[in-house]
């Protein structure tokens, strides 16, 4: 349960170019690319099954669930981020791990209007740094199956 009023850390990674953030404690890892066991009929946003030490996991497209088109999985340098949602272990895809950050909880501003709605509902707040907007990601939103 994310409490705005507290300052806490969070995680950052990017995808095409916007920073995203979620709370320390709900990464349990940061990994490079790693082999993917392809999930035939999967939903597009599940680019296959992450085998970490005998955990097994779906891993997620983030790219895809926000609708910022696809990543290439087979580049080396894609991220994971394996997240803890509450429910289970998922991994996403990301471009790029970002830095851990000690974020006030008042700094924190509901999401503008201007966000479209895909975004919206995996968007709780966002976050305005010196020349950057980091957006507050929903970890069991995004992570949860699709309506």
């Amino acid at each position: 349960m994310i409490h705005l009023a507290d300052t806490g850390q969070w995680a950052t990674f990017f995808l095409n170019d916007q920073q995203f953030a979620v709370p320390v404690e709900d990464v349990q890892e940061v990994l490079l690319s790693q082999p993917l066991t392809p999930v035939p009929l999967a939903p597009e946003r599940i680019v296959g099954l992450l085998n970490l030490r005998g955990a097994v996991m779906p891993a997620i497209d983030l790219r895809v669930q926000l609708g910022l088109g696809r990543a290439d999985i087979s580049k080396a340098e894609n991220k994971m981020l394996v997240l803890d949602t509450g429910d289970g272990l998922v991994s996403i895809v990301v471009d790029d791990i970002g830095d851990v950050f000690e974020l006030s909880g008042e700094g924190w501003r509901s999401a503008p209007e201007t966000v479209n709605s895909q975004h919206r509902g995996a968007i709780f707040a966002i976050y305005p740094t010196d020349g950057q907007i980091l957006l507050g990601l929903k970890t069991a939103t995004v992570c949860a199956d699709e309506a």
